[in-house]
């Protein structure tokens, strides 16, 4: 298993957008309609499929209903702690954020990268909310999870480590709650 953070400059942070922060931290302010375009202004690729939100399992995990099936999924590209099996520092609060962004019943876009599953059996997906924004960005950004990246399924790899890059340097979520 390999992990990569970027340490990125600048320009690679600015596009993360606004920090959720940890409480006496300050957010990190990012350029006017850099919050707003979504995650590095990417919304989903054209070949993105829809899926509707089923539950929440954890702060990676969901169950959706994807072409008329239901299927457990796991974000491509990061790690939240854990809330369930085990309980981590930050882990409730990554539940909850994912919840936030992908409640249950809600339309979002989806796409495979290189590997269809992992070895738990699990669809492997990049998720996007019904306003286009990429839900692992947002988790990583916040501090709510960490980037891991695990090749071949690298595609957003770069906008992910650009993002926990940012987050850890605000003290965001997870990186300033827990040591």
């Amino acid at each position: 298993m390999r992990r990569w953070a970027l340490a990125g400059g600048g320009a690679l942070a600015a596009l993360c957008g606004v920090l959720a922060t940890a409480p006496g931290r300050t957010a990190a302010r990012l350029p006017e309609g850099v919050a707003e375009s979504g995650a590095v202004g990417l919304g989903p690729p054209p070949e993105a499929g829809g899926a509707r939100v089923l539950r929440v399992v954890d702060g990676d995990t969901l169950v959706m209903r994807i072409g008329g099936r239901s299927r457990r999924v796991r974000l491509i590209g990061v790690d939240a702690p854990e809330s369930w099996a085990r309980h981590d520092c930050f882990g409730v609060e990554a539940s909850r954020a994912l919840r936030r962004l992908a409640p249950v019943g809600a339309e979002v876009r989806v796409v495979a990268d290189r590997e269809p599953y992992d070895h738990f059996g699990r669809r492997l997906l990049h998720v996007w909310t019904g306003n286009g924004r990429l839900v692992t960005a947002d988790l990583v950004r916040s501090g709510f999870a960490r980037t891991l990246v695990i090749p071949p399924n690298t595609r957003y790899a770069a906008v992910l480590g650009a993002a926990e890059a940012v987050a850890r340097r605000a003290g965001a979520g997870l990186w300033g709650a827990c040591r």
